[in-house]
């Protein structure tokens, strides 16, 4: 396809069409770009006038990316990625990155660990701005306009590239009220014999002892998709709960829950991993995010087995040292 008039054309149009094309919203983009959404609007009719084309099928209530849209977005995403880069080339933003940063992540995971994580990188890095978005769906980075999301789990096979934070350790948990009532499970087999929160389609459990690997199959009353609802349900005493080491560690510690077979240890290749698309040149500003929050997972020592580790104040200040932005060597792996 080819787009007509196109030396005339504005960076800021670029920007715009390429923010509505996430957003499908007039009034966000506009608050986050500082314009009204009529001028938003008017923009865009100026870039579909100069194009000769409708780059989105408009009406009262919803605006949608047309075909010829899609096209043109994966032309305009190159060109402004391009520009990011040649800022980058004759600036200083090496040494200070600056610029936004789009997240997406877990909502559980977001609010315990994610958000202090951001704020102390916001402290560290005043030049860089971040948007967080806090979901349980798993979003389409380009279609969303993510730069990055933050997973748990085992990644199924895509074009992103993706770098692993740190392993994701599961344990078997219940609250001390569930046990007093029904007893502490002696191995894995006793857990058919008890009520387990079952996550999703779930329904078998693998252990690890010695060498061997033992599997059970679970029932229980509660059955949900997310896990947040589950471990509020363990910790009224409602069931067995798997779920990752990071996010109770708290509860264990202060006894609202109780770890279980912990001579077993729960068969799973689960991590945090943050991924971005394969298409994205790393930016100094994203690279030095993600070195960032993996030093910081680091320092709360989430199962990386990797013995002692700086606090986070020491961490903070080793990341926000000009110009020492690591190489991130490990994230070739493409999934």
């Amino acid at each position: 396809m080819e787009f007509q008039g196109m030396g005339q054309m504005d960076i800021q149009d670029m920007r715009i069409f390429a923010r509505v094309a996430a957003l499908n919203n007039l009034s966000a983009v506009g608050q986050e770009m500082g314009l009204t959404p009529g001028t938003i609007s008017k923009r865009i009719q100026a870039l579909e006038d100069e194009l000769n084309v409708r780059l989105f099928d408009r009406t009262t209530r919803s605006i949608r990316i047309t075909d010829e849209g899609r096209t043109f977005l994966s032309h305009v995403d190159s060109i402004l990625n391009e520009i990011e880069l040649a800022h980058s080339a004759v600036s200083d933003v090496v040494g200070r990155p600056k610029g936004r940063i789009t997240v997406s992540a877990p909502a559980s995971l977001g609010r315990r660990h994610i958000a202090p994580a951001v704020c102390n990188f916001l402290r560290q890095f005043p030049e860089v701005d971040i948007q967080i978005d806090l979901t349980d769906r798993i979003v389409n980075l380009q279609e969303g306009g993510y730069d990055l999301a933050i997973r748990i789990g085992e990644l199924s096979d895509s074009t992103l590239i993706a770098k692993r934070l740190a392993a994701d350790r599961q344990i078997i948990v219940a609250a001390p009220d569930y046990i007093a009532r029904h007893g502490s499970p002696a191995s894995p087999n006793d857990l058919t014999k008890r009520d387990c929160l079952m996550l999703g389609e779930c329904r078998q459990w693998s252990f690890r002892k010695d060498g061997d690997v033992t599997s059970v199959r679970i029932k229980g009353r509660l059955q949900s998709n997310n896990g947040e609802l589950l471990y509020h349900a363990a910790l009224d005493g409602q069931g067995i709960f798997r779920t990752s080491q990071l996010q109770v560690a708290d509860e264990i510690q202060r006894g609202t829950l109780v770890q279980l077979l912990g001579d077993y240890g729960v068969s799973s290749s689960s991590a945090i991993w943050a991924v971005y698309p394969s298409s994205k040149h790393v930016l100094p500003k994203l690279r030095v995010f993600l070195d960032f929050l993996a030093d910081w997972f680091r320092a709360k020592h989430v199962g990386t087995g990797s013995g002692a580790t700086a606090p986070l104040d020491i961490v903070a200040a080793k990341q926000s040292a000009a110009g020492k932005v690591k190489p991130l060597a490990d994230m070739k792996r493409r999934l």
